[in-house]
Order: structure tokens, then sequence, then C-alpha cells
């Protein structure tokens, strides 16, 4: 949810602050989304911005987060911070918690940092991640992935695989209310960079803002359960420099590859289809894409909104419900 389609400044909401705020933020790479609850953990505000960490910057948090709050006319809160603000190059490098800690736990597990100075009234606490490392050694890691996921939880999600899609796209496996798995997909980010530049940009820039495509979409995600990524990849240009496919057709088709791709690694990691229902946790325009894909492989999905399931997330988190 951190990084979310578009980065225009925006605030919603009315009413003033009190006894018992809490700003919760969702601090990610590109984008900060932050929601003020007061007492009853009733939504007050919201705001969104562009001010993820690559636009704030080492060492300018603490005076970020005092523009924010003065935006939100905040002068005290309780401040729960998730995402990338505690990564390397977020406020402070907060350590990931190990796969003994049960996702329901998160709330203990929050790591309290220093407020900005002269802000007395603020206490400030980020939200630990998880890191695994697979079989072959590798490790794979997720910040702020695991709030909504434990929102997801808290509305009844339960056991088994959920789908957070984006610029990186993460897969997670949930047993017994720990995490098991953790796989990350670069799709979107894929997506972006082989649409603007190399070999496919000129023919996917010639299907920009055309209408999706079902039928180049199923068709790239079968040759995706049986093809290389970088050999199908070309295949996108080649059907199209040779009149297959109508240029219009190549970015549903290179879509369908790179989702396809996903889940054949989700595939071929659970020996087979994965068990039970996925939850999908991601905007709806994605979260739509993905359920298309997941029901043309016969594999049940639930999509869940991202604003809800954080907002539950962090009323637990804050404290504001049992």
């Amino acid at each position: 949810m951190s990084d979310r389609e578009g980065d225009i400044a925006m605030t919603t909401g009315q009413g003033a602050a009190g006894p018992g705020t809490v700003l919760g933020i969702d601090w990610g790479t590109t984008n900060r989304r932050a929601y003020v609850l007061d007492a009853q953990g009733r939504v007050v505000r919201e705001h969104s911005d562009a001010q993820g960490i690559l636009a704030v910057g080492a060492g300018n948090f603490p005076a970020s987060l005092q523009a924010l709050m003065a935006t939100l006319g905040l002068e005290a809160a309780d401040v729960v911070m998730s995402g990338m603000v505690g990564s390397r190059s977020g406020w402070k490098q907060v350590p990931y918690l190990d796969l003994l800690q049960p996702i329901a736990h998160l709330p203990e597990a929050l790591v309290e940092i220093a407020p900005p100075p002269g802000m007395d009234g603020v206490r400030c606490r980020i939200v630990p991640g998880y890191c695994i490392v697979d079989e072959s050694g590798t490790p794979d890691v997720m910040r702020g992935e695991e709030t909504q996921i434990y929102g997801a939880m808290i509305e009844g999600g339960g056991d088994g695989w959920y789908l957070l899609p984006g610029t990186h796209s993460k897969w997670v496996q949930v047993e017994d209310g720990h995490v098991r798995a953790i796989v990350t997909f670069m799709t979107g980010e894929l997506f972006a960079l082989l649409s603007e530049r190399g070999s496919l940009a000129a023919v996917v820039k010639e299907s920009a803002g055309a209408a999706d495509v079902q039928e180049a979409f199923e068709a790239a995600l079968r040759v995706a359960q049986r093809e290389g990524f970088t050999h199908a990849a070309f295949g996108c240009r080649a059907l199209v420099v040779t009149d297959t496919m109508p240029a219009a057709h190549a970015a549903s088709y290179l879509s369908g590859l790179l989702i396809g791709a996903e889940i054949a690694g989700i595939r071929q990691r659970s020996g087979g289809m994965p068990r039970g229902t996925v939850q999908i946790v991601g905007s709806p325009k994605l979260a739509a894409r993905y359920e298309a894909a997941l029901q043309f492989f016969d594999m049940p999905s639930r999509a869940w909104a991202p604003d809800r399931v954080y907002l539950d997330a962090l009323r637990r988190l804050a404290g504001l419900s049992a």
C-alpha cells in the first residue's frame, strides 16, 4: 500500500485532534499516506503525498514528520509508522523479525524511536518487517506488507497465501499465524522499465492508453507457464513485428507474461496449485487484474481493500481495539 498509483498531495477530513490521538503513517519508498484517528479509533483525517523515503532523504525525517503534523493540525499524537521508514534508507533501521514471532504479536514488537526535538507530546514507534532465508540461502524481506496482512487476518483472512501486488509484488505464506514464506517478484518495476526503454518499449508504447485485452492477457498467462520469461518477453515484440498480434495488445500481453511468471513461481514452490484462497491486498485495478489471472488457473481468491485492513491493523497496533 505504501507505493500507490499517483503522487498528488491530498488532505481530507475535519475535526480537532484531542487526547489519545493516533497518527498512522504508511511510509513507503515513493509515497506516504497518513491517517489520524481519535481515541475511539474513528478516522478524523487522511493525507497522501509523494514524500516517500527517497524524497525525504537521510536525516530529514524528524522535520518531515513535524511538517506533516502541522499540515494535519496536530501538536501531539501517538505516531505508528510502517513501511520503508524502518529500512536502512529510512528514519531508523529497525531489525527484521524472525519467523518465531507470530503476526498477531506485532503490537508487542513495535520499536520506539526518539520523537522530533521539542515535540514532547509525540510518541514515535515503527512496525518491524520480516526476513526469511529460503532453501538456497537467499533472503527475502518485507516492510509494510506485514501490517496489511495483520489487518486482513483481523478481518478473518486466516492462513494461506497473501498476495500484495505493486512495484515489488509480494507473496507471503502464513501458517498457524506465522510467516512461513516470502516471495518477491519485481513485476511492477519490470513492467515500467520494459515499457519505457529497450526493444519492447516501442511496441508497448503503441498500446499505451488502450483498453485491457483479455485475449492477449490470457494468451501470455499460458506462455508464461511453459517458457522462461526472457524468451517469452522477446516473443511479445516478435508477435507485433510479424503482424501476428496487433500492437494495441502488447501491454496486456506483457502484463500477462509478468503476472504469469509470478504464478508459475508460486506453483513451483507449492508443488502445484497453492491450496486455499489467495488473499489479495492491493488497489482495485491491480487486484482485479490478479483476480482474473488466478481465476484463469482456477485458483480462488479474495480481495481486501488496502485502507480497510491497514486501519484495522493500526487500531490494534495503537491499542485502540482488542
